[in-house]
Protein backbone atom coordinates (compact mmCIF):
# COMPACT_ATOMS: atom_id res chain seq x y z
CA UNK A 1 0.00 0.00 0.00
CA UNK A 2 1.55 3.56 -0.89
CA UNK A 3 2.38 5.53 2.10
CA UNK A 4 0.60 9.14 2.17
CA UNK A 5 3.45 12.14 2.15
CA UNK A 6 4.59 12.44 5.54
CA UNK A 7 5.03 16.58 5.18
CA UNK A 8 2.16 18.71 6.70
CA UNK A 9 0.44 20.69 3.73
CA UNK A 10 -0.50 24.27 4.34
CA UNK A 11 -3.65 24.00 3.83
CA UNK A 12 -5.67 22.76 6.46
CA UNK A 13 -8.57 21.03 4.48
CA UNK A 14 -6.15 18.75 2.57
CA UNK A 15 -6.94 15.45 3.89
CA UNK A 16 -7.46 12.15 1.61
CA UNK A 17 -10.31 12.47 -0.14
CA UNK A 18 -13.48 10.39 0.41
CA UNK A 19 -13.57 8.05 -2.60
CA UNK A 20 -9.89 7.43 -3.19
CA UNK A 21 -8.95 8.08 -6.60
CA UNK A 22 -5.29 6.60 -7.24
CA UNK A 23 -2.75 8.19 -9.06
CA UNK A 24 -1.91 5.42 -11.88
CA UNK A 25 1.34 5.22 -13.17
CA UNK A 26 1.92 7.14 -16.80
CA UNK A 27 -1.21 9.12 -15.95
CA UNK A 28 -1.46 13.00 -16.49
CA UNK A 29 -2.57 15.32 -13.72
CA UNK A 30 -4.98 16.44 -15.81
CA UNK A 31 -6.79 13.37 -15.92
CA UNK A 32 -6.20 12.36 -12.28
CA UNK A 33 -7.78 15.90 -10.92
CA UNK A 34 -10.43 15.15 -13.24
CA UNK A 35 -11.18 11.08 -12.10
CA UNK A 36 -10.48 12.82 -8.10
CA UNK A 37 -13.48 15.56 -9.33
CA UNK A 38 -16.02 13.22 -10.37
CA UNK A 39 -15.40 10.57 -8.48
CA UNK A 40 -16.88 13.30 -5.53
CA UNK A 41 -19.52 14.25 -7.79
CA UNK A 42 -18.70 17.42 -8.44
CA UNK A 43 -16.96 19.53 -11.56
CA UNK A 44 -13.21 19.62 -11.68
CA UNK A 45 -13.20 23.19 -11.10
CA UNK A 46 -14.82 23.11 -8.08
CA UNK A 47 -12.79 20.45 -6.59
CA UNK A 48 -9.38 22.94 -7.64
CA UNK A 49 -11.01 26.33 -5.88
CA UNK A 50 -12.13 24.53 -2.87
CA UNK A 51 -8.68 23.34 -2.31
CA UNK A 52 -6.61 26.02 -4.32
CA UNK A 53 -8.92 28.63 -4.60
CA UNK A 54 -5.86 31.13 -4.59
CA UNK A 55 -4.75 29.57 -7.93
CA UNK A 56 -6.62 29.51 -10.82
CA UNK A 57 -5.37 26.31 -11.87
CA UNK A 58 -7.49 24.99 -14.86
CA UNK A 59 -6.14 28.59 -16.75
CA UNK A 60 -2.35 26.60 -16.71
CA UNK A 61 -1.52 23.65 -18.65
CA UNK A 62 -1.61 21.08 -15.51
CA UNK A 63 0.04 18.36 -17.23
CA UNK A 64 3.43 20.39 -16.65
CA UNK A 65 2.98 20.12 -13.37
CA UNK A 66 2.95 23.11 -10.49
CA UNK A 67 6.64 23.13 -9.13
CA UNK A 68 6.85 26.30 -11.21
CA UNK A 69 4.21 27.75 -9.72
CA UNK A 70 3.54 26.18 -6.05
CA UNK A 71 5.31 23.47 -5.07
CA UNK A 72 3.37 22.89 -2.39
CA UNK A 73 -0.22 21.87 -4.83
CA UNK A 74 1.85 19.09 -5.84
CA UNK A 75 2.10 18.06 -1.53
CA UNK A 76 -1.65 18.56 -1.55
CA UNK A 77 -2.06 16.16 -4.72
CA UNK A 78 -0.22 13.52 -3.01
CA UNK A 79 -2.20 13.98 0.34
CA UNK A 80 -5.22 13.56 -1.73
CA UNK A 81 -4.25 10.90 -3.59
CA UNK A 82 -2.40 8.95 -0.93
CA UNK A 83 0.72 8.75 -2.33
CA UNK A 84 4.03 10.46 -2.07
CA UNK A 85 4.61 13.83 -3.94
CA UNK A 86 7.41 12.38 -5.89
CA UNK A 87 4.98 10.93 -8.16
CA UNK A 88 3.70 14.23 -9.25
CA UNK A 89 7.13 15.88 -8.63
CA UNK A 90 8.37 13.98 -11.55
CA UNK A 91 5.40 12.20 -13.61
CA UNK A 92 4.73 16.07 -15.49
CA UNK A 93 5.75 17.21 -18.82
CA UNK A 94 8.49 19.85 -17.28
CA UNK A 95 10.25 16.88 -15.49
CA UNK A 96 10.22 14.42 -18.00
CA UNK A 97 11.29 17.00 -20.94
CA UNK A 98 13.84 18.83 -18.91
CA UNK A 99 16.68 16.75 -20.62
CA UNK A 100 15.61 17.80 -23.91
CA UNK A 101 16.28 21.45 -22.98
CA UNK A 102 17.43 23.77 -20.66
CA UNK A 103 15.13 26.77 -20.90
CA UNK A 104 11.69 25.17 -19.75
CA UNK A 105 9.37 27.35 -18.23
CA UNK A 106 6.05 28.30 -16.80
CA UNK A 107 6.03 30.64 -20.02
CA UNK A 108 7.66 28.93 -22.52
CA UNK A 109 6.53 25.62 -24.29
CA UNK A 110 7.71 22.53 -23.44
CA UNK A 111 9.43 20.85 -26.12
CA UNK A 112 8.19 17.71 -28.51
CA UNK A 113 4.29 18.15 -26.50
CA UNK A 114 1.70 19.34 -27.95
CA UNK A 115 0.53 22.49 -26.72
CA UNK A 116 -3.08 23.27 -25.18
CA UNK A 117 -3.55 26.71 -26.39
CA UNK A 118 -5.46 28.00 -23.35
CA UNK A 119 -8.17 30.48 -23.02
CA UNK A 120 -9.19 30.38 -19.55
CA UNK A 121 -10.12 26.71 -19.04
CA UNK A 122 -11.02 26.40 -22.40
CA UNK A 123 -8.48 24.85 -24.51
CA UNK A 124 -8.19 25.42 -28.26
CA UNK A 125 -6.68 22.28 -29.39
CA UNK A 126 -8.62 18.80 -28.10
CA UNK A 127 -6.90 16.53 -25.28
CA UNK A 128 -5.08 13.54 -27.00
CA UNK A 129 -6.93 10.58 -26.65
CA UNK A 130 -7.35 6.57 -27.56
CA UNK A 131 -10.86 5.91 -28.62
CA UNK A 132 -10.42 1.97 -26.86
CA UNK A 133 -8.61 3.43 -23.71
CA UNK A 134 -11.67 5.36 -23.20
CA UNK A 135 -14.36 2.50 -24.00
CA UNK A 136 -15.01 1.68 -20.20
CA UNK A 137 -15.60 4.52 -18.21
CA UNK A 138 -14.74 3.21 -14.79
CA UNK A 139 -10.95 2.63 -16.07
CA UNK A 140 -10.78 5.19 -18.25
CA UNK A 141 -7.96 7.96 -17.68
CA UNK A 142 -5.55 9.68 -19.72
CA UNK A 143 -2.14 8.61 -20.87
CA UNK A 144 0.82 12.09 -20.08
CA UNK A 145 2.48 9.89 -22.84
CA UNK A 146 -0.06 11.08 -25.40
CA UNK A 147 1.01 14.78 -24.84
CA UNK A 148 4.32 14.26 -26.74
CA UNK A 149 3.94 15.25 -30.43
CA UNK A 150 5.64 11.84 -31.60
CA UNK A 151 2.74 9.85 -29.58
CA UNK A 152 0.54 9.38 -32.81
CA UNK A 153 -1.46 6.50 -31.60
CA UNK A 154 -1.68 3.99 -28.65
CA UNK A 155 0.72 1.48 -28.69
CA UNK A 156 -1.43 -0.84 -26.65
CA UNK A 157 -4.57 -0.84 -29.06
CA UNK A 158 -2.57 0.30 -31.94
CA UNK A 159 -5.08 3.01 -32.76
CA UNK A 160 -4.61 6.74 -33.90
CA UNK A 161 -5.33 8.98 -31.18
CA UNK A 162 -7.65 11.45 -31.77
CA UNK A 163 -8.54 15.47 -30.23
CA UNK A 164 -11.95 15.26 -31.25
CA UNK A 165 -15.39 14.51 -29.90
CA UNK A 166 -16.42 11.68 -32.59
CA UNK A 167 -20.07 13.06 -32.24
CA UNK A 168 -20.03 16.97 -32.34
CA UNK A 169 -16.56 17.48 -33.73
CA UNK A 170 -15.54 19.91 -30.88
CA UNK A 171 -12.27 19.54 -29.36
CA UNK A 172 -12.01 16.98 -26.11
CA UNK A 173 -12.09 19.01 -23.07
CA UNK A 174 -11.67 16.69 -20.10
CA UNK A 175 -11.63 19.74 -17.81
CA UNK A 176 -14.78 20.63 -18.92
CA UNK A 177 -17.28 17.95 -18.14
CA UNK A 178 -19.43 17.93 -15.84
CA UNK A 179 -20.18 16.15 -12.62
CA UNK A 180 -23.48 14.87 -13.92
CA UNK A 181 -21.16 12.96 -16.68
CA UNK A 182 -19.53 10.70 -13.69
CA UNK A 183 -16.83 9.61 -16.36
CA UNK A 184 -13.56 11.25 -18.11
CA UNK A 185 -14.97 9.70 -21.43
CA UNK A 186 -17.25 12.12 -22.25
CA UNK A 187 -17.56 15.11 -24.66
CA UNK A 188 -18.28 18.32 -22.66
CA UNK A 189 -19.91 19.81 -25.16
CA UNK A 190 -22.69 17.46 -26.42
CA UNK A 191 -22.22 15.05 -23.45
CA UNK A 192 -21.56 11.81 -26.14
CA UNK A 193 -19.61 9.10 -24.68
CA UNK A 194 -16.25 8.84 -26.48
CA UNK A 195 -14.88 5.26 -27.80
CA UNK A 196 -14.47 3.11 -30.08
CA UNK A 197 -17.98 4.48 -32.16
CA UNK A 198 -15.91 7.65 -33.26
CA UNK A 199 -12.93 6.78 -35.68
CA UNK A 200 -11.26 4.07 -35.44
CA UNK A 201 -7.78 4.49 -37.69
CA UNK A 202 -5.64 2.64 -37.46
CA UNK A 203 -1.40 3.78 -37.84
CA UNK A 204 0.87 2.42 -40.28
CA UNK A 205 3.46 -0.13 -39.38
CA UNK A 206 5.86 2.38 -39.59
CA UNK A 207 4.34 4.71 -37.59
CA UNK A 208 3.60 2.14 -34.43
CA UNK A 209 7.39 1.12 -34.97
CA UNK A 210 8.84 4.27 -35.00
CA UNK A 211 7.19 5.50 -32.19
CA UNK A 212 8.12 2.67 -29.91
CA UNK A 213 11.49 3.35 -30.94
CA UNK A 214 11.13 7.28 -29.99
CA UNK A 215 10.00 6.16 -26.49
CA UNK A 216 13.20 3.66 -26.21
CA UNK A 217 15.30 6.37 -27.08
CA UNK A 218 13.46 9.14 -24.30
CA UNK A 219 13.67 6.41 -22.20
CA UNK A 220 17.09 5.64 -22.53
CA UNK A 221 18.77 8.99 -22.50
CA UNK A 222 20.85 8.26 -26.15
CA UNK A 223 20.34 6.25 -29.90
CA UNK A 224 21.47 5.14 -32.80
CA UNK A 225 21.95 7.77 -35.48
CA UNK A 226 23.89 6.66 -38.78
CA UNK A 227 25.62 3.98 -37.47
CA UNK A 228 26.81 5.85 -33.88
CA UNK A 229 25.41 6.20 -30.33
CA UNK A 230 24.06 9.66 -29.96
CA UNK A 231 22.79 11.66 -27.20
CA UNK A 232 18.72 11.72 -26.94
CA UNK A 233 19.13 15.56 -27.14
CA UNK A 234 21.23 15.37 -30.70
CA UNK A 235 19.25 12.12 -31.45
CA UNK A 236 16.13 14.32 -31.08
CA UNK A 237 18.11 17.18 -33.16
CA UNK A 238 18.42 14.93 -35.92
CA UNK A 239 14.86 13.94 -36.26
CA UNK A 240 13.67 17.41 -36.77
CA UNK A 241 15.88 18.02 -39.10
CA UNK A 242 15.09 14.96 -41.01
CA UNK A 243 11.35 15.87 -40.59
CA UNK A 244 12.31 19.45 -42.03
CA UNK A 245 13.80 18.31 -44.73
CA UNK A 246 10.91 16.00 -45.97
CA UNK A 247 8.71 19.54 -45.57
CA UNK A 248 11.12 21.59 -47.83
CA UNK A 249 10.71 18.63 -50.20
CA UNK A 250 6.73 18.25 -50.02
CA UNK A 251 6.75 22.23 -50.93
CA UNK A 252 8.88 21.99 -53.71
CA UNK A 253 8.28 18.24 -55.66
CA UNK A 254 10.96 19.02 -58.34
CA UNK A 255 13.69 20.51 -55.82
CA UNK A 256 16.74 18.74 -54.84
CA UNK A 257 15.39 17.34 -51.76
CA UNK A 258 12.65 16.04 -53.75
CA UNK A 259 14.87 14.16 -56.12
CA UNK A 260 17.15 12.58 -53.02
CA UNK A 261 14.22 11.55 -50.82
CA UNK A 262 12.69 9.86 -54.05
CA UNK A 263 16.43 8.32 -54.66
CA UNK A 264 16.08 6.85 -51.20
CA UNK A 265 12.77 5.21 -51.86
CA UNK A 266 10.03 7.72 -50.54
CA UNK A 267 8.01 9.24 -53.08
CA UNK A 268 6.49 12.75 -51.88
CA UNK A 269 5.14 13.56 -54.88
CA UNK A 270 1.81 11.40 -53.27
CA UNK A 271 1.78 12.83 -49.94
CA UNK A 272 0.52 16.08 -49.28
CA UNK A 273 2.17 19.06 -47.42
CA UNK A 274 1.28 20.37 -44.08
CA UNK A 275 -1.50 23.02 -44.57
CA UNK A 276 -0.77 25.49 -41.96
CA UNK A 277 2.90 25.67 -42.57
CA UNK A 278 3.01 25.59 -38.50
CA UNK A 279 5.60 24.20 -36.17
CA UNK A 280 5.84 20.31 -35.98
CA UNK A 281 4.20 20.58 -32.47
CA UNK A 282 1.22 22.34 -33.56
CA UNK A 283 0.29 20.12 -36.44
CA UNK A 284 -2.46 18.22 -36.29
CA UNK A 285 -1.85 14.17 -35.64
CA UNK A 286 -2.56 13.25 -39.29
CA UNK A 287 -0.07 15.30 -40.47
CA UNK A 288 2.63 14.24 -38.15
CA UNK A 289 2.02 11.27 -38.23
CA UNK A 290 2.98 11.57 -42.35
CA UNK A 291 5.85 13.45 -41.73
CA UNK A 292 6.94 10.86 -38.74
CA UNK A 293 6.80 7.79 -41.45
CA UNK A 294 8.97 9.47 -43.73
CA UNK A 295 11.30 10.49 -41.29
CA UNK A 296 11.42 6.86 -39.35
CA UNK A 297 12.79 5.79 -43.64
CA UNK A 298 14.93 8.49 -43.59
CA UNK A 299 16.80 6.73 -40.50
CA UNK A 300 17.32 3.55 -42.38
CA UNK A 301 19.68 5.31 -44.39
CA UNK A 302 23.76 4.91 -44.06
CA UNK A 303 26.06 7.44 -44.33
CA UNK A 304 27.53 5.66 -47.13
CA UNK A 305 24.05 6.50 -48.99
CA UNK A 306 23.31 9.77 -47.92
CA UNK A 307 27.22 10.76 -49.62
CA UNK A 308 26.21 8.75 -52.61
CA UNK A 309 22.46 10.26 -53.32
CA UNK A 310 23.90 14.06 -52.62
CA UNK A 311 26.92 13.17 -55.10
CA UNK A 312 24.90 11.98 -57.79
CA UNK A 313 22.53 15.05 -57.16
CA UNK A 314 25.24 17.57 -56.80
CA UNK A 315 23.87 18.81 -53.23
CA UNK A 316 26.46 20.59 -51.02
CA UNK A 317 26.92 21.69 -47.42
CA UNK A 318 24.89 25.06 -48.91
CA UNK A 319 22.24 23.08 -49.94
CA UNK A 320 21.23 22.20 -46.34
CA UNK A 321 21.78 26.02 -45.22
CA UNK A 322 17.85 26.41 -46.36
CA UNK A 323 17.68 29.53 -43.74
CA UNK A 324 19.42 32.07 -41.58
CA UNK A 325 18.35 29.59 -38.40
CA UNK A 326 19.10 26.26 -39.49
CA UNK A 327 21.20 24.12 -37.66
CA UNK A 328 23.45 21.35 -38.71
CA UNK A 329 22.59 18.48 -35.97
CA UNK A 330 26.05 17.25 -34.59
CA UNK A 331 24.80 13.31 -35.54
CA UNK A 332 24.69 14.60 -39.13
CA UNK A 333 28.38 15.97 -39.53
CA UNK A 334 29.71 12.41 -40.65
CA UNK A 335 27.96 13.48 -43.71
CA UNK A 336 28.20 17.21 -43.83
CA UNK A 337 31.78 17.55 -43.46
CA UNK A 338 32.40 15.59 -46.54
CA UNK A 339 30.63 17.42 -48.78
CA UNK A 340 31.71 20.09 -50.95
CA UNK A 341 31.34 24.03 -49.94
CA UNK A 342 30.22 26.34 -52.75
CA UNK A 343 31.60 30.16 -52.34
CA UNK A 344 28.60 32.05 -50.88
CA UNK A 345 26.69 34.10 -52.84
CA UNK A 346 26.41 37.81 -52.85
CA UNK A 347 23.58 39.48 -53.06
CA UNK A 348 22.21 42.85 -54.00
CA UNK A 349 20.14 45.09 -51.64
CA UNK A 350 17.02 44.03 -52.23
CA UNK A 351 14.37 46.53 -53.34
CA UNK A 352 12.03 48.74 -51.11
CA UNK A 353 8.84 47.71 -53.21
CA UNK A 354 6.63 45.58 -51.58
CA UNK A 355 6.99 41.93 -53.02
CA UNK A 356 3.75 39.75 -53.33
CA UNK A 357 4.31 36.57 -51.51
CA UNK A 358 4.03 33.07 -53.26
CA UNK A 359 1.07 31.04 -53.72
CA UNK A 360 1.82 28.71 -51.18
CA UNK A 361 2.71 31.19 -48.88
CA UNK A 362 -0.90 32.71 -49.16
CA UNK A 363 -2.53 29.56 -49.11
CA UNK A 364 -0.43 28.60 -45.58
CA UNK A 365 -1.83 31.80 -44.57
CA UNK A 366 -5.82 31.15 -45.67
CA UNK A 367 -5.38 27.82 -43.86
CA UNK A 368 -4.23 29.09 -40.44
CA UNK A 369 -6.85 31.87 -40.83
CA UNK A 370 -9.78 28.92 -40.90
CA UNK A 371 -8.22 26.88 -38.15
CA UNK A 372 -8.13 30.02 -36.37
CA UNK A 373 -12.22 30.70 -37.37
CA UNK A 374 -12.92 27.21 -36.23
CA UNK A 375 -11.60 27.54 -32.73
CA UNK A 376 -13.36 30.38 -32.27
CA UNK A 377 -16.34 28.91 -33.56
CA UNK A 378 -16.00 26.16 -30.87
CA UNK A 379 -15.14 28.55 -28.02
CA UNK A 380 -18.14 30.57 -28.96
CA UNK A 381 -20.38 27.95 -29.27
CA UNK A 382 -18.58 27.09 -25.71
CA UNK A 383 -19.94 30.52 -23.87
CA UNK A 384 -23.07 30.16 -25.26
CA UNK A 385 -23.60 26.80 -23.91
CA UNK A 386 -22.17 28.11 -20.52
Amino acid sequence: MAKTDKRVAQNYRIKPLTIATPFYKGESITSWLVRAALNQGCDPQTLAYYFWPSRRVWTCDVDKGFKHIDSHIHADMAVLARTVIDDFDNQNLMSLSQPLSDHISSRTPVPWTQPLSKRNRYSRIGYPYCPNCMEDGKSAYLKLQWRFTWSVCCTQHKKLLQTECPHCDHPYQPQLINAEQRFINHCHFCRSKLGKAGHNSIPTVENYQFQLKIDKVFHDKQGTVLGETVSMNDWFDYLIFLINIVRIALRNPNYMFAKLLLDFGIDVSSLSLPKTALRFDYLPIEERALLLRCAFYLFEITCEDWLKGCKELDVTQNSFQWSRHTVIPQAFHQVYNQLPKTPTRKYLAQSEEVQPASPEAVTASWNRLKRKITMLKYYDNHLKKD
